[in-house]
């Protein structure tokens, strides 16, 4: 369904380049990891000469995503639409789109204007957090300022974090979202405290949504349901690291200073981590003796969901998963290995012999995660 991205993200010689266009947001989310907000915007010369530097730099990148990052980004609607239209006009060594993430508040008129005059060469992401009362509990009663139509038609990728308060509709969030026309981004928001049940409920919702897939096989399951059970490597030394972090991913600030990324900003951490941050190497090999003991063992190891930014911010080190997150992420990983079985049993899914040997044997390495 995205018409861009899937094209050529994780490819080899993808680049992603983020420009946090402003510190600012209008709304004020209740799971928001930006804890310092503030009237700061990049200036456009800054922002294009970015632009030329990457698009021109001899780095083993042939493709460059241009990540336009806020706060919200569409506070800064007429700087996007400059430097959208610098790209456009020169013909690049690399090849390029620009995303963004919205709240989806300020899109309206002419800003949908323009994204449908720039269809071909934007991708944009819509902040759903399921229904209507979901929503609104973690982002500030917004759920009615957005126009679901437009996004439904033109640009139908909700992205939907799930929070505490809304653990207990995740399944109902989602089937009705995806009901609406969406294809569903759903992940556990980070850095939350969850409590000692929430992991018991966390696996009756995805339950819930491993019937509704089973009986629905048209929808594309949700991200939740979708960890990549096949890239374990369980008995393996080196590993990769969960996201793209790494050389062929840059952040730049509002000032032009550039961070591994976005999470490693001011912004997120603060000029006093962020400055520290900077020395943080990504690209050496990521070796099981990097990471925090409990995990050096699982099964899960390189591909479980996380955010090194958050996980720096929260103990100065980029590896350390908060124990809260990993007895959650044990029980969606449980749910995605039953998913995968399900779906295997019942020849929906095209593998090679190979393939299915590997499926098989990383279900059984998960279920290690029970005991």
């Amino acid at each position: 369904m995205r018409k861009n991205l899937d094209k050529f993200m994780n490819k080899p010689g993808t680049k992603i380049v983020i420009l946090t266009l402003t510190d600012s947001c209008n709304l004020a989310c209740t799971y928001c990891y930006e804890r310092n907000k503030a009237p700061n915007t990049m200036a456009l010369e800054t922002a294009l000469n970015i632009v030329e530097k990457e698009m021109t730099m001899e780095d083993g990148s042939d493709f460059v995503c241009i990540y336009y990052f806020g706060g919200e980004p569409y506070l800064q609607f007429e700087e996007i639409k400059k430097i959208h239209s610098f790209l456009k006009s020169r013909q690049w060594p690399k090849g390029w789109f620009g995303f963004t993430t919205t709240n989806g508040t300020l899109v309206h008129g002419e800003v949908q204007q323009w994204l449908r005059d720039n269809a071909s060469s934007m991708e944009v992401y819509v902040s759903l957090d399921g229904k209507r009362e979901m929503h609104n509990k973690n982002r500030c009663d917004s759920y009615d300022k957005i126009d679901l139509d437009f996004f439904r038609k033109e640009y139908p990728f909700a992205k939907m974090t799930v929070t505490r308060e809304t653990l207990p509709g995740l399944a109902e969030g989602v089937i009705e979202l995806h009901e609406q026309g969406f294809e569903v981004s759903a992940n556990l928001g980070y850095g939350i405290p969850w409590e000692e049940n929430d992991p018991e409920i966390l696996s009756e919702q995805l339950l819930r949504l491993i019937d509704y897939y089973m009986a629905h096989p048209q929808y594309k399951p949700a991200t939740v349901l979708n960890l990549a059970i096949m890239d374990m490597a369980p008995e393996g030394e080196h590993l990769k690291r969960f996201c793209g972090v790494g050389p062929l991913m840059k952040s730049y600030d509002v000032d032009g200073q550039v961070y591994p990324c976005h999470a490693f900003a001011p912004l997120c951490l603060g000029k006093e981590k962020a400055e520290k941050a900077k020395s943080l190497d990504f690209t050496c090999p990521l070796t099981k003796d990097m990471l925090d003991e409990k995990c050096r063992n699982c099964p899960a190891v390189g591909v479980c969901p996380t955010c090194y930014g958050i996980n720096f911010g929260a103990s100065g080190n980029v590896y350390h998963i908060n124990e809260d997150h990993c007895r959650m992420m044990k029980v969606q990983f449980l749910a995605n290995a039953l998913f995968k079985y399900k779906l295997y049993q019942a020849g929906r899914l095209s593998l090679t012999p190979e393939e299915e040997l590997r499926l098989l044997r990383n279900i059984q390495a998960v279920q290690k995660l029970a005991q």
